[in-house]
């Protein structure tokens, strides 16, 4: 310590000082538990940093318990300023406060800081998304649409060859080498009449063939006509592609656990429509966000305002609240990891999670005394050296268990978690669709060419 700073110590007979200092649950920095008759519980860093100064300051020191009926009224950080600025006996709170205009101006803060936290959300971890439909996901409805009507297409192209094969009169000599049963729908044989039974059997075959190469089932072929052939052909080629892509993708949509989409940031918040948010009064950033009047944190404001029962100004509640796992939280990161910790050490599963860090500046915490008090200026040095020492950072992170209990799995990414496929678009199987296109156009012209070289044929007939 520097020679000026001993200098200033020994101006003050700290001896006789005795300073009265607010407790209050502040949690994952103090816990204040009530008992009967008045009696309470208290532990936390913020009473160790007040014993450890009195000892630096050699006086003696006492711990008050904040009043209930203003926590009820104000909420306790606003209740414990008010507290401090009107009751005489009060010296300063065990606890230290990020600085507004509107405290600065109702009290004094020491000159350097007490903690130095970031912002960050308490959030409930996504669920596991539901594969009842997971066969749908690798292609996108419109790569569904077409290949239906593509299968459409394919069938009523095989059924009207076999029907024409079945009754013009051309295809006579035919007859005998074409011929099978035509009860079972797979028959062209000639002159035939045309029932609708005969109808939807052929239909009812050609539908089973095209979804059997679909299935990778197989399938006997339907027909020995050529122009069948070559489109039964293309259609195995083109049914490799879309059946490969397709199985791909649902194998590992239905082995690979996949997630929603989860809040790491306030405009995901503000456009969730199954979280809500929760937010204390009187802290810093429940401040800012109920005043602002534009962006993201208007949207939030007011969507806290839609439900009274979001704004809460003790702590007790909002634990009560998360735990439902329907609300998201804004506040220091310090009190995300505890609290994710704690409901860890709860259920043994990681039910919350910390979102990434929040675009707002880090926010400097400073002990509070009366306005004007000449203790706030003799606090501000040891602070320094206090901090320096690093004993802080070990009250708050490892000499109390309950501030912050080890649940390491519930912070680390899972290096298994799968990023969002994007459905298999149109654009992709373009190679597929343009075989069967091909295929198709190839069988159209060699049914024309069979229907003219069977008809040329049975012009020859009689001259033979």
């Amino acid at each position: 310590m520097s020679r000026s700073t001993k200098m200033q110590f020994a101006d003050y007979d700290w001896s006789s000082k005795h300073l009265n200092y607010l407790v209050i649950h502040n949690p994952p920095f103090d816990f204040v538990f009530r008992g009967s008759n008045g009696t309470f519980t208290s532990y936390g860093s913020g009473q160790n940093v007040a014993i450890w100064l009195a000892a630096k300051l050699k006086y003696t020191y006492s711990f008050v318990l904040i009043n209930q009926t203003l926590i009820d009224k104000y909420g306790i950080h606003e209740a414990a300023f008010y507290q401090l600025v009107n009751d005489k006996d009060i010296d300063g709170i065990a606890s230290s406060f990020y600085v507004t205009l509107s405290r600065m101006q109702r009290m004094d803060h020491t000159t350097h800081h007490g903690w130095v936290d970031g912002f960050r959300l308490v959030v409930p971890r996504s669920e596991e998304q539901s594969r009842l439909f997971a066969f749908i996901g690798p292609f996108e409805p419109t790569v569904w649409l077409l290949v239906f009507i593509t299968v459409l297409v394919v069938v009523a192209v095989m059924t009207l060859f076999a029907m024409i094969y079945r009754h013009h009169p051309w295809n006579g000599p035919l007859v005998a080498q074409n011929k099978t049963d035509t009860e079972n729908g797979t028959g062209t044989n000639m002159r035939e009449p045309v029932s609708r039974n005969v109808l939807f059997n052929y239909l009812g075959s050609h539908t089973i063939y095209v979804v059997n190469i679909m299935t990778n089932q197989g399938c006997r072929e339907g027909s020995s006509l050529y122009s069948f052939r070559i489109l039964a052909g293309f259609w195995v080629l083109g049914a490799m592609v879309l059946v490969n892509s397709y199985t791909g993708i649902v194998i590992s949509s239905l082995t690979t656990t996949k997630t929603k989409p989860s809040i790491d940031s306030l405009e995901e918040l503000a456009a969730s429509t199954e979280t809500q948010v929760l937010l204390r009064h009187d802290t810093s950033i429940g401040e800012q966000i109920l005043q602002a009047t534009s962006g993201v944190f208007k949207v939030l404001g007011d969507k806290a305002r839609l439900n009274p029962g979001n704004l809460v100004g003790d702590p007790f509640k909002v634990a009560e609240k998360l735990e439902t796992g329907r609300y998201a939280f804004p506040f220091i990161k310090t009190f995300a990891m505890s609290f994710v910790s704690s409901q860890f050490k709860k259920d043994q599963r990681c039910r919350f999670k910390m979102s990434k860090p929040l675009p707002l500046s880090t926010g400097y915490y400073f002990w509070l005394f009366k306005k004007n008090s000449s203790y706030t200026n003799v606090h501000s040095k040891p602070l320094v050296e206090l901090w320096e020492t690093g004993l802080t950072n070990f009250w708050v992170y490892n000499l109390f268990p309950p501030t912050a209990p080890r649940a390491e799995q519930c912070f680390v990414e899972s290096t298994r978690r799968v990023s969002s496929r994007a459905p298999i678009q149109l654009s992709d199987l373009t190679s597929a669709f343009l075989i069967l296109g091909i295929g198709t156009g190839l069988s159209v012209l060699s049914f024309l060419t069979e229907l003219l070289y069977s008809r040329f044929r049975l012009y020859r007939l009689p001259l033979a």
